[in-house]
């Protein structure tokens, strides 16, 4: 059984947890491509080889990620 300070910290986290969620995915959003991209280790993988489907692909999984985000905001909105 919680004790009466660990329901406080429980309730706190609780409240605190969707506005840095929020936070978190509004940074991810608002992150310079180039910075997405090395987040991701894709820029390393790009210099690399030189691969085109290899940027390709990274530029692919970027838009994957901000998509889903964007499906998360409007759930949770909605």
């Amino acid at each position: 059984m919680p004790t009466e300070n660990e329901k406080k910290w429980i309730a706190a986290w609780r409240s605190a947890g969707p506005e840095l969620e929020r936070i978190r995915r509004e940074e991810l959003r608002d992150m310079p491509e180039h910075s997405g991209l090395k987040l991701l280790g894709a820029m390393n993988v790009a210099n690399e080889s030189l691969n085109g489907l290899v940027i390709f692909q990274a530029w692919m999984s970027r838009l994957r990620i901000l998509e889903l985000q964007k499906q998360l905001e409007l759930r949770s909105e909605g």
